[in-house]
């Protein structure tokens, strides 16, 4: 699986890319294969020619070593041309091995044979010259390297890199053969004319003359035009036509039992050498042709399969390269849909869907328009289904709005009932206030209208919390220790609260109401979290932007992340509803919030200098009456 953090570009691309790059990897892998084998092919010629020169001169020079080599033994005569032999072939072996070094794959068989030769060499010509070797021993030293010859052609044969090529090789190996039966039968034929017909069989020498014209015959046939070119003028030329004249009037003699009465030879020993060299040397040319041909057969071949590599490899480049640039194009044009489609569900998100929701809680008649047209494709679906999603948000906002609007409803209705009620109790307590005259009982209806006044206090709560204003007005300006000691009278525990150094401020009525209101909820909160034992103070002081109200307690104050929270909640007071209230018991701070917002007042609550909360209230100088005269005089009075 990709990776969380790939984005959907890589992925697409990847997609697309991954059977694209495992298509260039196969083919540079088929390229690869096809230039290795082409390597091989060029391989296996530098080593077939590296050698080929070698071999044929020491297979030419140990023909003609063996036939002087007959001779001499056979006729006795002194052969002068057999020293420059020896050393041709002595040269020719140690070319062979210099040659089969250079090779990509030295041959074992080489090294062995030059060491066996040098060892057995000298022994062997000193026994020619001493006449104490048999022809046929010397006959058969000599068809040595015609073995050795004849193991690498089959070796190379084997590993030819092509069916083609080893045919050829088997071809250039029977026509080589067929030059090597040509030679030895010449070389038994001198044995048999200076024996008198005693050094070999007869059967031996018609076997080799039978073997070598058969088979270059069927060569002449099986080549073809024009590869037999040479082979046939070698049939026609007058040199073969006096070989096979002299080998077939040599075995006719050696056949009679009365040789005397034959006719005579029609060559002599010295014309049918002649002869001999001619057309040995002429079936070498011809087998130098037939390699030739194989090497440039196996030439184009290897050209072909570095040509064929070449396409192979540049048709996959260029597949898999406008393959990969057909992905990049297509995952461009997805990926800027998805762009577009997320710039437009932004809007849609932060623009419309606000504005709508807004519309719908202040009761006006809202609908979402589609705007997000993006086809009828998969992304045109998920644009689709987002237009579903904010309709459907759109219409849950109106339905929370609608109720909304009913609890706020519901709450203001109840809240006007017992505000009635409790305006009431407290003028039918002020009224038996005023009549009695009993200390007992005035203390208790003081009691009750205490009681009452934070019943008002709590009815206002839910008129705020409901989005209506208190009842509560005053016309005129009132002094700002009057507020605080209302705001304190409003509290439940009143009797540990201490107000002092309130500066002699007034109000603007119009504000009055709200700013007790205001206090006495943060009075109320630092009597309720903080021990019994102990005081609340209260002051108030003049500052540049008007008047400032402190609330300090002694209680066991709040965390970092809490003063953060509550600082937040009044600087920017939330949309109340029944999840805020399940999830903070301090339902004073939401009215407080309210109350603040609604006159630009500032609260922000910090630890105290007894370690529990102090609440900083800060009034506007648009609230203060005669502000300018407050902040220049600034005499304070008591409670």
């Amino acid at each position: 699986m990709f990776p969380a953090r790939l984005g959907v570009r890589t992925r697409i691309l990847a997609i697309a890319l991954i059977p694209s790059l495992t298509l260039l990897g196969l083919g540079m892998f088929t390229a690869g294969d096809l230039v290795r084998d082409s390597t091989q092919v060029r391989q296996w010629i530098d080593d077939l020619e590296q050698i080929r020169p070698a071999a044929s001169e020491l297979g030419a020079a140990a023909q003609v070593e063996r036939v002087l080599s007959l001779r001499k033994l056979t006729t006795g005569e002194i052969v002068p041309e057999l020293v420059s032999a020896r050393a041709r072939v002595d040269r020719g072996f140690e070319a062979l091995v210099r040659a089969d070094a250079r090779r990509h794959e030295p041959s074992p068989y080489i090294p062995a044979a030059h060491t066996k030769f040098q060892e057995t060499i000298t022994k062997v010509r000193a026994g020619i010259d001493g006449r104490v070797l048999g022809p046929v021993e010397v006959y058969q030293y000599f068809n040595g390297p015609f073995t050795l010859f004849h193991t690498g052609f089959r070796r190379a044969q084997q590993v030819a890199p092509d069916p083609l090529f080893a045919t050829r090789i088997s071809e250039a190996v029977r026509l080589l053969a067929a030059t090597e039966a040509m030679s030895r039968g010449n070389a038994i034929g001198v044995a048999l004319w200076g024996s008198d017909g005693r050094a070999f069989p007869l059967e031996e020498f018609t076997t080799q003359v039978g073997f070598y014209k058969a088979e270059i015959t069927n060569l002449i046939a099986e080549f073809g035009e024009p590869r037999n070119r040479l082979l046939a003028e070698i049939v026609a030329s007058g040199a073969w036509q006096q070989i096979s004249t002299m080998e077939a009037a040599l075995a006719e003699r050696l056949a009679s039992h009365e040789r005397t009465r034959t006719p005579e030879l029609p060559l002599s020993l010295q014309q049918w050498l002649d002869a001999a060299a001619e057309v040995n040397t002429k079936l070498f040319a011809a087998y130098s042709e037939h390699l030739d041909r194989a090497r440039g057969s196996a030439i184009e071949a290897a050209q072909r399969t570095e040509r064929s590599a070449w396409v192979a490899g540049a048709v996959v480049l260029v597949g898999s390269v406008v393959a990969m640039l057909i992905a990049v194009v297509l995952a461009d044009r997805i990926i800027r849909r998805l762009r577009r489609l997320r710039d437009a569900t932004l809007e849609v998100a932060d623009i419309e869907l606000p504005k709508a929701i807004r519309r719908a809680k202040a009761g006006e008649r809202t609908e979402l328009a589609p705007i997000l047209d993006f086809g009828t494709d998969e992304i045109g679906e998920v644009a689709t289904a987002f237009e579903q999603a904010a309709t459907v948000a759109v219409g849950a906002a109106v339905e929370e709005a609608r109720t909304r609007e009913g609890v706020r409803s519901v709450f203001v209705n109840i809240a006007h009932r017992s505000q009635v009620v409790v305006h009431r109790q407290l003028e039918i307590l002020d009224e038996a206030e005023s009549k009695q005259q009993d200390p007992t009982l005035l203390e208790v209806y003081f009691q009750l209208d205490h009681l009452a006044t934070r019943a008002r206090r709590n009815a206002e709560n839910l008129l705020i919390l409901g989005g209506s204003r208190p009842g509560r007005r005053w016309s005129t300006p009132v002094p700002l220790l009057d507020v605080l000691r209302s705001a304190v009278g409003e509290t439940k525990e009143y009797v540990r609260v201490r107000v002092g150094g309130v500066p002699e401020a007034r109000l603007y009525g119009a504000a009055v109401a709200d700013l007790i209101h205001l206090i006495a909820e943060l009075v109320d909160n630092a009597t309720a979290f903080s021990p019994p034992a102990t005081m609340v103070d209260v002051s108030a002081g003049v500052v540049g932007k008007g008047l400032a109200v402190e609330v300090a307690d002694q209680g066991i104050g709040l965390t970092e992340a809490e003063f953060e929270r509550y600082n937040s909640l009044l600087a920017a007071p939330p949309d109340f509803g029944f999840a805020a209230l399940s999830r903070d018991s301090r339902m004073g701070l939401f009215v407080v919030a309210q109350l603040a917002s609604t006159h630009a007042v500032s609260v922000r609550l910090a630890e105290s200098p007894y370690g529990g909360v102090r609440a900083v209230v800060v009034i506007p100088g648009t609230l203060v009456d005669g502000h300018e005269a407050a902040l220049a005089g600034g005499r304070k009075v008591s409670r």
